[in-house]
């Protein structure tokens, strides 16, 4: 990739305030000159050709943290009548997701994991009304997820086991519940 030189008038605009305040007690710092020039420079503008000695600069790519979906359950067995599920995606410490019973209504919430705890904001399926709570994760190291220990979740919910089978419908239930809670953010 070319380094593209900047025309004059661009660099004296710049330069020419900082090098003429002289000793000027509210003259503008080294560091933001610094700064303004590396704003330049990933615009892909720099300084004319000699005024800088060109700097190799690597080109980074933000990381995005990997969402990932959990299911957690009053019993270890999925789909049971009459016990209570938390299925979620998290995204570094941002989650969402549903609270339900199966061949019931569900709950949507949003919020993340604080400390000890998964503070979340829930909005009942009937009337919108949001309301906190908060379920508190369960002491103790990296936990097995499932009988087969082929993953391993990095936090446990207190009173809910890990379930490594998400359901069609706890995908169908987080893709429904991204949506809701986009709208009340």
């Amino acid at each position: 990739m070319g380094i593209k030189v900047v025309q004059p008038k661009l660099f004296s605009a710049l330069v020419k305030p900082f090098l003429s305040q002289g000793r000027k007690r509210d003259r503008t710092s080294l560091a933001s000159l610094l700064m303004a020039g590396a704003a330049l420079t990933a615009l892909g503008i720099a300084a004319p050709a000699g005024a800088v000695e060109p700097l190799d600069v690597a080109q980074t790519t933000p990381v995005q943290p990997v969402a990932e979906r959990y299911l957690f359950g009053q019993t270890p067995q999925p789909n049971q009548i009459g016990q209570g599920y938390v299925v979620m995606e998290r995204t570094g410490d941002r989650v969402y997701g549903a609270l339900y019973y199966p061949s019931s209504s569900f709950d949507c919430f949003h919020g993340q994991v604080q400390g000890t705890e998964v503070a979340m904001t829930i909005i009942d399926s009937y009337d919108q009304e949001a309301y906190s709570y908060s379920i508190a994760l369960a002491e103790g190291p990296i936990v097995a997820a499932g009988e087969t220990a082929r993953e391993l979740v990095p936090f446990n919910l207190d009173g809910f086991s890990a379930i490594d089978t998400l359901s069609d419908n706890d995908h169908r239930m987080l893709d429904l519940c991204r949506g809701v809670v986009a709208h009340v953010r």
